[in-house]
């Protein structure tokens, strides 16, 4: 595979491309567009395909499966190489606060880090038919002031739960920590902004994290001060390629934030 870094500086810069903003409600059903995005119990679900330019005959369609504190929902996907096989074609994702352009209606964030208790969040995932592709949560941070104001995020934090087909972080990696009882392999990038990738040394198909312990982590080490804002937290899986049509099933999503 070809070097990560240049794969993931691609990545992170496509995803600054402002993307629209939710325009359904709870009460719609049905299926959610590729493009497109829906307010779902305070959350938004966002069915970022940013990279299909990179593979013009891929598609991709969400589904709501359950609402409520705890959501649940799928992604069907087909993503073939296309022209740039080390492009990622997508991030699907559910997101509480802000996300270039997207800002969830839920008004939990932004929280200055240093007030922040615990930021709980759990899951259950399945992908079946996994191509190259990780399982993942992508915090943002910014500086202190508006967020209207700032042109780019300050720190993006990355925490892979799970990863396929060779799929790997921006940057260089640092060393390996141990959070909330797994092991996870610390990159370190910057393109403009920080860039911290947690990768899971271990694949898993359920958790319950305490996100907070991950920001502790860069805070202790020197790494991010505690006065930045944490403004967006991200779940979804960036997908590079599909071995033809696949899904992945999240059950029981959900962020607590103290």
């Amino acid at each position: 595979m070809r070097s990560s870094r240049l794969i993931l500086v691609t990545i992170f810069l496509l995803c600054a491309l402002p993307l629209a903003r939710a325009t359904r409600a709870d009460g719609d059903s049905g299926p959610i567009a590729q493009g497109k995005s829906r307010v779902v119990s305070g959350y938004v679900l966002n069915n970022n395909d940013w990279g299909k330019a990179k593979s013009p005959k891929g598609w991709q369609v969400i589904d709501v499966v359950k609402a409520g504190k705890r959501i649940s929902w799928d992604v069907r996907y087909n993503w073939p190489v296309g022209t740039d096989p080390y492009a990622v074609k997508c991030y699907p994702s559910v997101v509480t606060g802000w996300q270039w352009g997207l800002t969830s209606p839920d008004g939990r964030l932004p929280r200055t880090v240093s007030t922040l208790r615990r930021v709980v969040s759990g899951a259950s995932v399945v992908v079946h038919n996994p191509g190259v592709q990780n399982v993942a949560y992508d915090l943002w941070f910014h500086r202190p002031g508006k967020i209207a104001d700032q042109k780019i995020p300050s720190d993006e934090l990355m925490i892979w739960t799970n990863r396929f087909g060779g799929a790997g972080p921006l940057g260089k990696r640092v060393g390996t920590v141990r959070i909330d009882g797994a092991d996870y392999e610390l990159s370190v990038g910057d393109i403009g902004w920080k860039v911290f990738s947690f990768v899971r040394v271990s694949n898993t198909s359920a958790w319950t994290l305490n996100l907070k312990s991950f920001i502790d982590h860069l805070v202790d080490a020197g790494l991010m001060p505690s006065h930045q804002q944490l403004s967006g937290i991200q779940f979804g899986t960036e997908v590079f390629r599909s071995p033809g049509d696949a899904q992945l099933d999240v059950t029981g999503y959900y962020v607590d934030i103290e």
